[in-house]
């Protein structure tokens, strides 16, 4: 709005109306803050504003330009960045306890939620003619193979973290539900591997332990009916995962003369020649 009275008056609209629908706003609104009638208590509140609209605006376009990257920034990131535009503005005083929840108050398009921990490259590949192209093969796959519903299976590991902070309060765009953020990389892992069907079935997880012989130490004594091994580094492995095929998911979702389908990621230990040799023996067909 004060943009639209300044470049008004500067001559660069011939009217009213031109100025407003240039910038988008209600004509007679324009013409009333024009004529100097009272605004709305919020904007009226704009000179008390220890940061000027230009960096208010600036802050939230930056708020918004790392949530899209992934790394949507803490509460107490976001009070840094406005910490330091005001020492340019040779503001010392720290801001007031409310000043985030006032600041999302005036822009909307910003919001305070959990940000929940993930891996990098899954939010740097994350991109919609990649996903696209992944759907296109998903669905091609199918029709080529009269694959049935029951016989879509999927497959990921899943590492549970040691020694990572929980998940904390981030701002990110009001337009989601939830926020990722990027978690680092170098971290200890249990992993495990696990699989479920289209209609919700699931087969026995392989639990991978960071060491070099299982220890009776780690379990209880009702050890469900599970695949455990060990690893080196705690990560899945060729050989854990060709071991996986074999032991568990051949045997445990065979259907006599059907195929199947086998959601899985690009990881190393699943585009190994041995494991996709397997699959083609066993008419599984992978995407």
């Amino acid at each position: 709005m004060q943009l639209a009275i300044a470049e008004y008056h500067a001559g660069k609209f011939k009217s009213e109306r031109a100025a407003a629908q240039a910038h988008r706003i209600p004509r007679t609104t324009f013409m009333s803050r024009l004529l100097g009638q009272a605004i709305q208590r919020v904007s009226s509140h704009v000179m008390q504003q220890r940061l000027s609209l230009a960096q208010e605006a600036f802050l939230e376009a930056w708020i918004l330009d790392e949530d899209t990257r992934g790394f949507p920034p803490s509460h107490a990131r976001v009070r840094e960045m406005a910490g330091q535009m005001l020492r340019y503005n040779g503001d010392q005083e720290p801001l007031g306890k409310r000043w985030i929840s006032l600041f999302t108050t005036r822009h909307p398009r910003v919001t305070s939620m959990i940000g929940r921990r993930i891996e990098a490259k899954r939010i740097q590949h994350t991109t919609y003619t990649e996903i696209s192209a992944f759907f296109d093969r998903f669905q091609r796959t199918i029709a080529e193979h009269d694959i049935r519903l029951e016989d879509i299976w999927n497959m990921d590991e899943h590492g549970i973290a040691l020694g990572v902070c929980t998940n904390s309060r981030v701002l990110a765009s009001s337009s989601k539900k939830r926020a990722y953020v990027a978690a680092p990389q170098d971290r200890e892992w249990v992993s495990i591997i696990e699989v479920v069907s289209a209609i919700g079935k699931k087969c026995r997880p392989v639990i991978i332990f960071k060491g070099t012989n299982l220890l009776s130490t780690w379990f209880e004594e009702d050890v469900l009916d599970w695949v455990y091994t060990t690893l080196e580094n705690g990560w899945t492995s060729n050989q854990i995962s060709y071991g996986w095929l074999e032991r568990v998911f051949l045997p445990e979702t065979k259907r006599e003369g059907r195929p199947r389908l086998l959601l899985l990621d690009g990881h190393g230990s699943h585009v190994s020649i041995d494991f996709m040799w397997i699959l083609k023996q066993n008419n599984v067909w992978p995407v």
